[in-house]
């Protein structure tokens, strides 16, 4: 068995009023294992974000458990946990221009986590090492954000989230910011980092493309709600929900001919129904789960047993 270090079990995170809240995330449930690189997968607005942000304690969860290396984290907890949740799990935000203090050097950015924890000279060795660990110059550490491209400044968001040695890493489209010809760099360097630190991700994107290329696991986020989830290449090889194959259809090909005669898939949610005959979560294969009701089942389980 493998060995889960965050399990989010029925997370529900709402927004606005009590008597009329907005359900951004609603009562999601997977489990993330260490080493990994689990993706999270929808368009703009599923609430894929949010649940990245609730693990890392900024937004509060209204139900379910977020539990950390057999730990509840989320609601209120002691104040020792919350520094080890802090110290051990770390955010890399979308936007590297607006995640950095303009009027702060990136020597400060990069050490604000430690600040308190070594004196000026330690703290100057720990910024050194993890501004080489991520590609930058040294000598960087005494610049300003806005001295550096897009690609230099999430660098510089990466090692802001190295330098407190985290086990575990969100990292909410981390490239969606950076020109084409800089966000492989960025994913080669997340890779090598997993692989050097044994670090654990939560990768968030809207790029089924990008998750193809780095994660273990997919899953796909609608609304608020997980409806599907399977390992990369059985997602891709085999995607069951619809909403699944519409995100598919829309990733671009590198052929011209097939581009040009490919047809996009039109998600329609009226097409369930779930008014008597209600959704589970249901495994149509190992590791393979998806959100149907009973008819939709034998219709997944019929199509995945189809020679293809």
């Amino acid at each position: 068995m493998a060995d889960v270090l965050l399990s989010v079990k029925d997370l529900s995170v709402h927004f606005g009023k009590k008597r009329r809240p907005f359900v951004a995330v609603n009562r999601v449930s997977f489990d993330i294992y260490r080493g990994e690189t689990f993706g999270l997968v929808g368009e703009s607005g599923s609430g894929k974000t949010t649940i990245g942000r609730a693990i890392i304690r900024v937004v509060p969860s209204a139900g379910g458990d977020i539990v950390f290396d057999g730990k509840k984290i989320n609601g209120k907890i002691s104040k020792e946990l919350d520094r080890e949740v802090t110290n051990r799990i770390q955010m890399i935000f979308q936007d590297p221009m607006a995640s950095l203090n303009e009027r702060a050097k990136v020597s400060y950015i990069v050490s604000e986590g430690i600040y308190r924890r070594f004196d000026r000279q330690e703290r100057a060795l720990r910024v050194e090492k993890a501004l080489r660990e991520v590609g930058l110059l040294p000598e960087f550490a005494g610049r300003f954000p806005h001295e550096f491209s897009g690609g230099q400044r999430q660098r510089i968001g990466i090692a802001r989230a190295l330098i407190m040695q985290p086990d575990f890493i969100v990292a909410d489209e981390p490239i969606s910011a950076l020109d084409v010809s800089i966000r492989a760099q960025v994913l080669n360097l997340l890779s090598d980092l997993q692989k050097e630190r044994k670090l654990t991700y939560l990768f968030i994107s809207h790029d089924l493309s990008v998750m193809r290329f780095i994660c273990d696991r997919i899953a796909v986020i609608h609304k608020g709600v997980i409806v599907e989830l399977a390992q990369t290449e059985q997602l891709f090889s085999h995607p069951l929900h619809p909403y699944t194959r519409a995100l598919l259809s829309a990733v671009p090909m590198p052929d011209p001919n097939t581009e040009k005669h490919k047809v996009p898939v039109v998600y329609d949610p009226s097409m369930h129904h779930y008014e008597t005959d209600k959704p589970v979560w249901t495994e149509i294969e190992l590791g393979h789960f998806v959100y149907a009701n009973e008819t939709e089942r034998k219709e997944y389980e019929e199509a995945f047993n189809t020679p293809r």
